[in-house]
Protein backbone atom coordinates (compact mmCIF):
# COMPACT_ATOMS: atom_id res chain seq x y z
CA UNK A 1 0.00 0.00 0.00
CA UNK A 2 2.92 2.32 0.61
CA UNK A 3 3.85 2.11 -3.06
CA UNK A 4 0.33 3.15 -4.03
CA UNK A 5 0.50 6.13 -1.67
CA UNK A 6 3.81 7.18 -3.19
CA UNK A 7 2.37 6.89 -6.69
CA UNK A 8 -0.69 8.89 -5.61
CA UNK A 9 1.62 11.68 -4.40
CA UNK A 10 3.57 11.66 -7.67
CA UNK A 11 0.40 11.87 -9.78
CA UNK A 12 -1.23 14.49 -7.55
CA UNK A 13 1.87 16.66 -7.20
CA UNK A 14 3.03 16.09 -10.81
CA UNK A 15 6.51 16.08 -9.27
CA UNK A 16 8.90 13.30 -8.29
CA UNK A 17 10.90 15.61 -6.01
CA UNK A 18 7.87 16.86 -4.05
CA UNK A 19 6.52 13.31 -3.67
CA UNK A 20 9.92 12.13 -2.47
CA UNK A 21 10.09 14.92 0.12
CA UNK A 22 6.56 14.18 1.34
CA UNK A 23 7.44 10.53 2.00
CA UNK A 24 11.00 11.02 3.21
CA UNK A 25 12.47 9.13 0.26
CA UNK A 26 15.18 9.81 -2.29
CA UNK A 27 14.19 11.00 -5.77
CA UNK A 28 15.75 7.89 -7.41
CA UNK A 29 13.60 5.63 -5.22
CA UNK A 30 10.40 7.44 -6.22
CA UNK A 31 11.49 7.55 -9.87
CA UNK A 32 11.96 3.75 -9.77
CA UNK A 33 8.42 3.28 -8.42
CA UNK A 34 7.04 5.50 -11.18
CA UNK A 35 9.10 3.68 -13.81
CA UNK A 36 7.69 0.32 -12.69
CA UNK A 37 4.12 1.57 -13.00
CA UNK A 38 4.89 3.01 -16.43
CA UNK A 39 6.13 -0.44 -17.45
CA UNK A 40 2.97 -2.11 -16.15
CA UNK A 41 0.60 0.32 -17.88
CA UNK A 42 2.62 0.90 -21.04
CA UNK A 43 2.00 4.63 -20.63
CA UNK A 44 4.27 7.50 -19.47
CA UNK A 45 1.49 8.69 -17.07
CA UNK A 46 3.23 12.09 -16.70
CA UNK A 47 4.55 14.12 -19.63
CA UNK A 48 5.94 17.61 -20.16
CA UNK A 49 3.40 20.27 -20.98
CA UNK A 50 3.65 24.04 -20.70
CA UNK A 51 6.87 23.90 -18.70
CA UNK A 52 5.60 21.43 -16.12
CA UNK A 53 4.44 17.84 -15.87
CA UNK A 54 0.87 16.97 -16.74
CA UNK A 55 -1.01 13.70 -16.46
CA UNK A 56 -1.77 11.72 -19.60
CA UNK A 57 -5.28 10.38 -20.15
CA UNK A 58 -4.14 7.02 -18.79
CA UNK A 59 -2.48 8.88 -15.91
CA UNK A 60 -5.83 10.48 -15.04
CA UNK A 61 -7.49 7.05 -15.04
CA UNK A 62 -4.75 5.55 -12.87
CA UNK A 63 -4.98 8.45 -10.38
CA UNK A 64 -8.73 7.92 -9.99
CA UNK A 65 -8.23 4.16 -9.54
CA UNK A 66 -5.49 4.58 -6.92
CA UNK A 67 -7.62 7.11 -5.05
CA UNK A 68 -10.53 4.66 -5.00
CA UNK A 69 -8.37 1.72 -3.86
CA UNK A 70 -6.76 3.69 -1.02
CA UNK A 71 -10.11 5.06 0.12
CA UNK A 72 -11.69 1.60 0.19
CA UNK A 73 -8.72 0.01 1.98
CA UNK A 74 -8.51 2.79 4.57
CA UNK A 75 -12.21 2.42 5.28
CA UNK A 76 -11.95 -1.38 5.47
CA UNK A 77 -9.11 -1.45 8.00
CA UNK A 78 -10.47 1.44 10.05
CA UNK A 79 -7.67 3.81 9.13
CA UNK A 80 -10.19 6.52 8.29
CA UNK A 81 -10.90 7.02 11.97
CA UNK A 82 -7.67 9.04 11.91
CA UNK A 83 -8.87 11.29 9.08
CA UNK A 84 -7.47 14.79 9.48
CA UNK A 85 -8.47 17.29 6.77
CA UNK A 86 -5.51 19.56 7.55
CA UNK A 87 -2.95 16.88 6.66
CA UNK A 88 -5.02 14.91 4.14
CA UNK A 89 -3.85 14.84 0.51
CA UNK A 90 -7.19 13.70 -0.87
CA UNK A 91 -8.25 14.66 -4.37
CA UNK A 92 -11.75 16.05 -3.82
CA UNK A 93 -14.13 15.78 -6.78
CA UNK A 94 -17.40 17.72 -6.73
CA UNK A 95 -19.99 17.90 -9.51
CA UNK A 96 -21.88 21.19 -9.26
CA UNK A 97 -24.75 22.91 -11.01
CA UNK A 98 -23.51 25.76 -13.20
CA UNK A 99 -25.35 28.38 -11.15
CA UNK A 100 -23.32 27.56 -8.06
CA UNK A 101 -20.03 28.40 -9.78
CA UNK A 102 -19.37 32.14 -9.46
CA UNK A 103 -21.29 32.47 -6.19
CA UNK A 104 -20.05 29.49 -4.17
CA UNK A 105 -16.76 28.26 -5.61
CA UNK A 106 -14.53 31.22 -4.63
CA UNK A 107 -15.62 30.78 -1.01
CA UNK A 108 -15.27 27.00 -1.30
CA UNK A 109 -11.67 27.27 -2.52
CA UNK A 110 -10.79 29.88 0.11
CA UNK A 111 -12.20 27.77 2.95
CA UNK A 112 -10.63 24.56 1.67
CA UNK A 113 -7.20 26.20 1.47
CA UNK A 114 -7.54 27.07 5.16
CA UNK A 115 -9.08 23.80 6.40
CA UNK A 116 -7.29 21.33 4.13
CA UNK A 117 -4.28 22.99 2.43
CA UNK A 118 -2.95 19.73 0.96
CA UNK A 119 -6.19 18.67 -0.71
CA UNK A 120 -6.75 19.14 -4.42
CA UNK A 121 -10.22 20.34 -5.45
CA UNK A 122 -11.70 19.43 -8.83
CA UNK A 123 -15.13 20.82 -9.75
CA UNK A 124 -16.91 19.39 -12.79
CA UNK A 125 -20.05 20.56 -14.61
CA UNK A 126 -23.27 18.63 -14.33
CA UNK A 127 -23.50 15.67 -16.75
CA UNK A 128 -26.69 13.77 -17.56
CA UNK A 129 -28.74 12.36 -14.68
CA UNK A 130 -27.90 8.85 -15.83
CA UNK A 131 -24.17 9.57 -15.66
CA UNK A 132 -24.33 11.04 -12.15
CA UNK A 133 -25.27 7.75 -10.50
CA UNK A 134 -22.28 6.06 -12.12
CA UNK A 135 -19.86 8.82 -11.12
CA UNK A 136 -20.89 8.58 -7.48
CA UNK A 137 -20.93 4.80 -7.42
CA UNK A 138 -17.46 4.52 -8.98
CA UNK A 139 -15.97 7.13 -6.67
CA UNK A 140 -15.13 9.45 -9.57
CA UNK A 141 -17.27 12.06 -7.80
CA UNK A 142 -17.40 12.51 -4.03
CA UNK A 143 -20.38 14.83 -3.96
CA UNK A 144 -23.02 16.32 -6.28
CA UNK A 145 -24.54 19.76 -5.74
CA UNK A 146 -27.57 20.04 -7.98
CA UNK A 147 -31.11 21.28 -8.49
CA UNK A 148 -32.98 18.06 -7.86
CA UNK A 149 -32.98 14.74 -6.09
CA UNK A 150 -32.17 11.86 -8.42
CA UNK A 151 -33.69 8.40 -8.56
CA UNK A 152 -31.10 5.87 -7.53
CA UNK A 153 -31.41 2.98 -5.14
CA UNK A 154 -28.01 3.69 -3.55
CA UNK A 155 -28.06 7.49 -3.54
CA UNK A 156 -28.60 9.67 -0.49
CA UNK A 157 -29.56 13.32 -0.55
CA UNK A 158 -30.05 16.32 1.68
CA UNK A 159 -31.69 19.62 0.79
CA UNK A 160 -29.24 22.48 1.12
CA UNK A 161 -31.51 25.45 0.45
CA UNK A 162 -34.50 26.70 -1.48
CA UNK A 163 -34.58 30.11 -3.09
CA UNK A 164 -36.90 32.56 -4.80
CA UNK A 165 -36.77 32.44 -8.61
CA UNK A 166 -36.06 35.83 -10.17
CA UNK A 167 -35.32 37.44 -13.53
CA UNK A 168 -32.25 39.56 -14.17
CA UNK A 169 -32.30 42.20 -16.93
CA UNK A 170 -30.34 45.24 -17.99
CA UNK A 171 -31.50 48.41 -16.25
CA UNK A 172 -32.73 49.75 -19.63
CA UNK A 173 -34.94 46.69 -20.23
CA UNK A 174 -38.72 47.43 -20.31
CA UNK A 175 -39.24 44.89 -17.49
CA UNK A 176 -36.69 46.54 -15.19
CA UNK A 177 -38.18 47.85 -11.96
CA UNK A 178 -41.24 45.61 -12.10
CA UNK A 179 -42.19 43.92 -8.85
CA UNK A 180 -42.87 40.64 -10.59
CA UNK A 181 -43.28 39.45 -14.18
CA UNK A 182 -46.45 37.52 -15.01
CA UNK A 183 -46.18 34.22 -16.88
CA UNK A 184 -47.93 35.69 -19.92
CA UNK A 185 -45.41 38.54 -20.02
CA UNK A 186 -42.50 36.16 -19.35
CA UNK A 187 -43.35 33.97 -22.35
CA UNK A 188 -43.42 37.02 -24.64
CA UNK A 189 -39.83 37.91 -23.68
CA UNK A 190 -36.65 36.45 -25.13
CA UNK A 191 -34.24 34.64 -22.86
CA UNK A 192 -30.62 33.84 -22.04
CA UNK A 193 -30.11 30.36 -20.59
CA UNK A 194 -27.21 28.26 -19.28
CA UNK A 195 -28.71 25.32 -21.19
CA UNK A 196 -29.17 25.10 -24.98
CA UNK A 197 -32.73 24.47 -26.20
CA UNK A 198 -32.00 20.81 -27.04
CA UNK A 199 -30.94 20.20 -23.41
CA UNK A 200 -33.66 22.30 -21.81
CA UNK A 201 -34.86 19.54 -19.49
CA UNK A 202 -31.57 19.82 -17.59
CA UNK A 203 -32.69 23.30 -16.53
CA UNK A 204 -34.99 23.66 -13.51
CA UNK A 205 -36.61 26.61 -15.31
CA UNK A 206 -37.40 24.84 -18.58
CA UNK A 207 -38.22 21.63 -16.72
CA UNK A 208 -40.88 23.47 -14.73
CA UNK A 209 -42.23 25.14 -17.86
CA UNK A 210 -42.52 21.71 -19.50
CA UNK A 211 -44.52 20.47 -16.50
CA UNK A 212 -46.90 23.37 -17.14
CA UNK A 213 -47.07 22.60 -20.87
CA UNK A 214 -45.21 25.80 -21.70
CA UNK A 215 -41.91 26.79 -23.33
CA UNK A 216 -39.92 30.01 -23.47
CA UNK A 217 -37.96 31.54 -26.34
CA UNK A 218 -34.24 30.95 -25.69
CA UNK A 219 -32.19 33.21 -27.99
CA UNK A 220 -28.75 32.59 -26.47
CA UNK A 221 -27.25 29.85 -24.30
CA UNK A 222 -23.94 30.06 -22.40
CA UNK A 223 -22.68 27.47 -19.94
CA UNK A 224 -20.44 29.98 -18.14
CA UNK A 225 -22.35 32.11 -15.64
CA UNK A 226 -19.57 34.70 -15.53
CA UNK A 227 -20.56 35.75 -19.06
CA UNK A 228 -24.15 36.54 -18.11
CA UNK A 229 -23.61 40.17 -17.01
CA UNK A 230 -21.65 40.98 -20.17
CA UNK A 231 -24.37 39.57 -22.42
CA UNK A 232 -27.29 41.16 -20.59
CA UNK A 233 -25.62 44.58 -20.63
CA UNK A 234 -25.64 44.51 -24.44
CA UNK A 235 -28.98 42.84 -25.13
CA UNK A 236 -32.67 42.82 -24.28
CA UNK A 237 -32.54 39.21 -23.04
CA UNK A 238 -33.81 37.94 -19.69
CA UNK A 239 -31.82 35.66 -17.41
CA UNK A 240 -33.74 33.54 -14.88
CA UNK A 241 -32.07 32.08 -11.81
CA UNK A 242 -32.22 31.75 -8.02
CA UNK A 243 -32.25 34.99 -6.04
CA UNK A 244 -28.77 34.68 -4.38
CA UNK A 245 -27.01 34.06 -7.69
CA UNK A 246 -28.86 36.77 -9.60
CA UNK A 247 -28.19 39.29 -6.81
CA UNK A 248 -24.51 38.30 -6.87
CA UNK A 249 -24.20 38.67 -10.67
CA UNK A 250 -26.11 41.96 -10.63
CA UNK A 251 -23.25 43.50 -8.64
CA UNK A 252 -21.15 43.50 -11.80
CA UNK A 253 -23.20 46.03 -13.76
CA UNK A 254 -26.30 48.18 -13.94
CA UNK A 255 -28.97 45.49 -13.71
CA UNK A 256 -32.45 45.03 -12.31
CA UNK A 257 -33.57 41.86 -10.51
CA UNK A 258 -37.34 41.30 -10.54
CA UNK A 259 -39.59 38.51 -9.39
CA UNK A 260 -40.19 35.64 -11.83
CA UNK A 261 -43.68 34.25 -12.48
CA UNK A 262 -45.18 32.72 -9.35
CA UNK A 263 -45.79 29.46 -11.23
CA UNK A 264 -42.09 28.62 -10.96
CA UNK A 265 -42.35 28.19 -7.22
CA UNK A 266 -38.98 28.04 -5.47
CA UNK A 267 -35.69 26.64 -6.75
CA UNK A 268 -34.29 23.92 -4.52
CA UNK A 269 -30.68 22.74 -4.24
CA UNK A 270 -29.61 19.31 -3.05
CA UNK A 271 -26.44 17.59 -1.98
CA UNK A 272 -26.18 13.99 -3.23
CA UNK A 273 -23.75 11.21 -2.39
CA UNK A 274 -23.54 7.45 -2.78
CA UNK A 275 -24.29 4.92 -0.06
CA UNK A 276 -20.69 3.69 -0.33
CA UNK A 277 -19.50 7.04 1.07
CA UNK A 278 -22.20 7.52 3.69
CA UNK A 279 -20.20 6.06 6.59
CA UNK A 280 -16.88 7.46 5.43
CA UNK A 281 -15.34 9.96 7.84
CA UNK A 282 -14.02 11.90 4.85
CA UNK A 283 -17.47 11.93 3.24
CA UNK A 284 -19.13 13.11 6.46
CA UNK A 285 -16.51 15.84 6.84
CA UNK A 286 -16.94 16.98 3.23
CA UNK A 287 -20.71 17.26 3.57
CA UNK A 288 -20.38 19.31 6.78
CA UNK A 289 -17.72 21.46 5.15
CA UNK A 290 -19.91 22.30 2.13
CA UNK A 291 -22.84 23.22 4.37
CA UNK A 292 -20.60 25.45 6.47
CA UNK A 293 -19.32 27.19 3.33
CA UNK A 294 -22.88 27.85 2.20
CA UNK A 295 -23.61 29.48 5.53
CA UNK A 296 -20.48 31.60 5.22
CA UNK A 297 -21.61 32.68 1.76
CA UNK A 298 -24.75 34.09 3.43
CA UNK A 299 -27.21 32.11 1.32
CA UNK A 300 -30.67 32.74 2.82
CA UNK A 301 -32.45 29.57 4.00
CA UNK A 302 -35.56 30.39 2.05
Amino acid sequence: MRQLRILKSVLDERSVSRAAAAHGLSQPAVSLTLRRLRGLTGDPLLVRGGGSLVRTERGEDVAVLIDRILSDVDHLVGRETDFDPFTSERHVRIVAATSLGPYLLPQLVKSLRAAAPNMVLEVSPMPSAAALDGLLESGEADLVLGHRELPGRDLRSEELMDCEVVCMVDRAHPAAGAGRISMAHYLRLEHLSPNPPHASMASPIDGRLAELGLARSIRAAVSEYALVPFILSQSDLVFTSARPFADYLARFGDFSVVGAPEEFGRMRFFMLWHERAHHSNFGAWLRRFVKDVLREAHVPPG
